[in-house]
C-alpha cells in the first residue's frame, strides 16, 4: 500500500490524517464532497475530511503524486490499531468533476464509490483509514517527482507500466 504526502517522513514513522485538508485546495468542489457526506452508507464510519487515503497500487500513487508538486511517496503498512473505513475506487470521485451542477449524477455516483467492489473499467482502489507506518520511502523529494513526472509524460501517459522508474523497481524486487 502506499501513501502520496507532502510531509516528510522517514522509516518506521507513523502517518496520520493532516490538518491541512484537500478540501482547502482551489480546485475543491464544495458540492461534491457534500453529496459524498450525504450518500454515505448508515453502516458506514468513512470520513473523507478526516481520513488518511492510501493507494492499494503503486502505480495509482505515481499518477496521483505526478500532479501534487513536492509529493512524496512512501510504502506504507498497517500498525495494529490501524482502522481501515473504506475501500473505493477513485476514478468514480474523478467523473463527479464533469458533472458539478446535475445533482442527480453526482448521487448516483456517490452511491457507486460507496457501493462494496463497485468500481470502472480500471479501478483506482483508495482505502481510508485512520493511520499506517512508512516502510520505504519511494519518492524522497521534488527532483525525484518531477523526474517520474517527466517520464510519466513521455512514455506512459496511458500506461503506467512503461515508466522507466516503475521498471526500475519491480526488476528490483
Amino acid at each position: 500500500m502506499y501513501r502520496v504526502d507532502k510531509r516528510i517522513f522517514n522509516i518506521g514513522d507513523p502517518i496520520t490524517p493532516t490538518n491541512d485538508s484537500y478540501q482547502n485546495k482551489a480546485d475543491f468542489n464544495p458540492t461534491i464532497e457534500r453529496i459524498l457526506s450525504e450518500q454515505l452508507p448508515p453502516n458506514k464510519k468513512a470520513d473523507r475530511r478526516q481520513g488518511l487515503f492510501i493507494f492499494i497500487e503503486l502505480s495509482d500513487a505515481i499518477r496521483f503524486a505526478c500532479n501534487i508538486t513536492n509529493s512524496k511517496i512512501y510504502k506504507v503498512k498497517s500498525l495494529s490499531d490501524t482502522t481501515s473505513f473504506h475501500k473505493g475506487d477513485m476514478n468514480w470521485t474523478e467523473v463527479m468533476y464533469k458533472f458539478p451542477d446535475n445533482e442527480t449524477i453526482l448521487r448516483q455516483l456517490a452511491n457507486f464509490y460507496w457501493a462494496d467492489g463497485c468500481k470502472t473499467f480500471k479501478p483506482c482502489w483508495e482505502v481510508i483509514v485512520n493511520k499506517m507506518q512508512v516502510v520505504e520511502v519511494i519518492v524522497r523529494n521534488e527532483e525525484e517527482r518531477k523526474r517520474i513526472y517527466s517520464d510519466f509524460k513521455i512514455n506512459a501517459s496511458q500506461n503506467i507500466e512503461r515508466l522507466n522508474f516503475y521498471i526500475d523497481r519491480l526488476k528490483r524486487q
